[in-house]
């Protein structure tokens, strides 16, 4: 009995032992990581507004604002007058705006979050994830999901193909 008691002390001795080698080799781990990177150099609230500028003026497309008033337009004169008989109707409305709401969203969501990282003072990079996310809303709405739309509901008036490098 006395050497089933021993043994039981034994082992949680052991890993006991163990566990605080391990804790100790994770603090030492952590702490060499944490000192090799340099501490980021926050900016002002007035040098992040200037940064955020800066950077929503390079990577907007310059049609963009223009295309969004549009669709904001084209809902109200449509979609907003439409009976819910009428959207379900016509073959692939619903989808067609439900991409389009969602992508319009995502561009403000990205805008927003990036908005803030700049005014806390964080200097958003264009290779950032947040900003290459912004990017292709920004080109799939406005190239993709607002021309099908507009298709959808008034096929006369679909849009010629455009080369943004043309614009």
């Amino acid at each position: 009995m006395n050497s089933i008691f021993y043994s039981v002390i034994t082992l949680l001795l052991l890993t006991a032992g163990v566990l605080l080698l391990m804790r100790e080799f994770n603090k030492t781990k952590g702490t060499l990581h944490d000192a090799s990177q340099p501490e980021p150099v926050l900016m002002t609230k007035e040098e992040g507004e200037d940064h955020f500028s800066v950077l929503m003026n390079a990577i907007t497309p310059v049609w963009y604002w223009r295309v969004n008033h549009e669709y904001i337009d084209f809902l109200h004169a449509t979609i907003k007058r439409m009976k819910m008989t009428e959207i379900n109707d016509t073959p692939g409305l619903f989808d067609a705006q439900r991409r389009c709401s969602d992508l319009n969203s995502a561009v403000y969501k990205y805008y927003d979050n990036i908005k803030k990282r700049c005014l806390n003072g964080e200097k958003v990079s264009h290779s950032d994830l947040d900003v290459l996310n912004l990017r292709q809303c920004f080109r799939e709405f406005s190239l993709d999901a607002y021309p099908e739309l507009v298709v959808i509901v008034w096929p006369e008036y679909a849009r010629p193909v455009v080369d943004p490098s043309e614009v």
